[in-house]
């Protein structure tokens, strides 16, 4: 590998960084929505069993979580949460990508000034 297609891989690596900030922070932001939404379900269908429908104290939690649109909300919850993660592991592997390339590229300019 030449120290120009070194360089063009680094550069590569740089926009696709770029590129994961933006797909980040997008991620992040449903995921913190998605939260908001099962929790915000959740509290209500709980008081709802509760107050509503009376039911025991140590069966609400099991009983609301079973509910099919809450059930779904975490589900929900749960898939943002992993598009989250695998964008933060993508970019960090990006991260060790980049380091690489820097790594060879001095090698390369080493050995270079040794010839």
């Amino acid at each position: 590998m030449t120290p120009g297609e070194i360089i063009n891989k680094i550069q590569a690596c740089q926009q696709a960084l770029t590129a994961g900030n933006v797909n980040l922070k997008t991620f992040g932001v449903k995921k913190a929505q998605a939260e908001h939404d099962y929790k915000v379900a959740l509290r209500k269908e709980i008081l709802k069993l509760r107050v509503v429908d009376k039911q025991p104290a140590t069966l609400v939690s099991d009983l609301a979580r079973g509910n099919e649109e809450i059930a779904k909300l975490r589900l929900e919850r749960d898939i943002a949460e992993t598009d989250y993660n695998v964008c933060l592991e993508a970019m960090r592997n990006l991260r060790l990508e980049l380091e690489a390339y820097r790594s060879f590229l001095t090698w390369e300019r080493v050995e270079l000034k040794n010839t």
